[in-house]
């Protein structure tokens, strides 16, 4: 199997042969300010504004060498972190309907939109203005052509890598197309995009046609200097088109021996990051194989019980503190309340928390109700209040009640 890590990092280096040292020099001037970032967090402010700053740099370190840009993020992003009153970053802008003032790309403020709306959908609440900024995607035909126009890199000629665009924006008009919720809130309440019948099932037919029948998987394809194109098997990427469409997906015994195979690799071709599991991940891990359970044989059902049993020892005894609390990773987590969240939402997804007997074992967890109200009472304790953490004390809330 292609070494996907390795294979971007030789495109950028054909793109520019400093690649390497330019992007450990920004990773040292990053690093300071997201520490800084995170301990204003941690003091209840939602530093909304560096929050974006701070994304947009990751996305430019990670997936571009445009390092004049960077240079100029990072002096924004340090410039920011001294206003603490930053809640105007999380309101819709007038001119063109979108969130996320602070970002410069256009996939991130899709992203943004995506979790602003399922905030209004859960109210009842329609939208300031109407969502204008969404015209690129906004007919079915210019949605194909954008999805077509990222969906493979040629990182050797332009030093971009689209995958993370591809994404965000896949995973939104999945969200947008599938989960139904959001789906009825389109047509109910959204001004300036047609959700019709016709759209969705443009986009159906475009998800089916990049589903590797080799792999099972969606992800990223490259176009190398060597005149290859190689496609990915992205976990992320796959996670999303799995979950949004319900499990109503083709090939699922490939999905699952390749899901297999990928466990040691890192991500987001693999399970971990930095050569250890991540509680992000495994959720996305554990809700595959739910989803999919019931379409493969004993013996898969065998080895995937296996490796759930492995990643939910790990999230017990290396991502958590004695006290429920769970351990942030700044080199892979946007916040201490996205630690939070992956945290709880894998246990909950394996049903650790639960009396009733999960998909994948034979017996329930004695300590999971315990834990459920540990990880409450450490998350009030911290005062987590940011839109992550929230959604994780609903989980442990829907979970084993308001522990107090």
């Amino acid at each position: 199997m292609t070494d996907f890590d390795s294979l971007v990092e030789q495109q950028f280096c054909a793109f520019d042969p400093d690649y390497p040292g330019k992007k450990a020099v920004y990773a040292d001037k990053l690093a300071p300010l997201e520490d800084k970032l995170i301990a204003a967090q941690q003091t209840g402010d939602s530093m909304a504004a560096s929050d974006q700053y701070m994304i947009e740099c990751k996305w430019l370190l990670l997936y571009n060498a445009d390092w004049d840009k960077l240079e100029q993020k990072i002096a924004q992003f340090a410039k920011s972190l001294s206003d603490r009153d930053q809640d105007w970053a999380e309101e819709q802008v007038a001119s063109d309907g979108s969130w996320g003032p602070c970002y410069d790309q256009w996939f991130l403020k899709v992203d943004a939109m995506i979790d602003a709306v399922n905030a209004l959908a859960d109210e009842g609440i329609a939208p300031d203005y109407p969502l204008t900024f969404l015209a690129p995607i906004a007919k079915p035909a210019d949605m194909v052509a954008w999805l077509d126009g990222q969906k493979t890199s040629k990182i050797f000629a332009d030093g971009l890598d689209r995958r993370d665009a591809l994404g965000a924006v896949s995973a939104a008009l999945s969200e947008m197309c599938f989960k139904s919720e959001i789906r009825d809130y389109f047509r109910q309440y959204v001004k300036g995009f047609d959700l019709s019948d016709d759209y969705i099932a443009a986009y159906k037919k475009w998800l089916n046609d990049w589903q590797d029948d080799q792999s099972g998987y969606w992800g990223a394809w490259f176009a190398t200097d060597t005149g290859e194109v190689l496609k990915s098997p992205d976990l992320s990427l796959t996670f999303h088109n799995i979950s949004y469409q319900h499990g109503k997906v083709d090939l699922w015994p490939t999905i699952f021996n390749t899901t297999l195979a990928i466990r040691d690799d890192a991500y987001p071709y693999g399970w971990k990051h930095d050569g250890e599991f991540n509680n992000h991940n495994n959720y996305d891990v554990a809700k595959i194989f739910d989803l999919g359970w019931a379409e493969v044989d004993g013996a898969t059902q065998k080895r995937a019980s296996a490796d759930i049993a492995v990643i939910l020892d790990w999230c017990l005894t290396k991502s958590m503190t004695p006290d429920g609390g769970f351990l942030d990773d700044p080199t892979f987590y946007n916040s201490v309340g996205s630690a939070y969240y992956y945290g709880v939402s894998f246990l909950d997804q394996v049903g650790y928390f639960g009396t009733d007997i999960p998909f994948w074992t034979d017996h329930a967890f004695a300590n999971g109700p315990k834990l459920c109200c540990k990880i409450q009472k450490n998350m009030k304790a911290e005062k987590l209040d940011d839109d992550e953490a929230e959604a994780a004390m609903e989980k442990l809330v829907d979970a084993c009640g308001n522990c107090g």
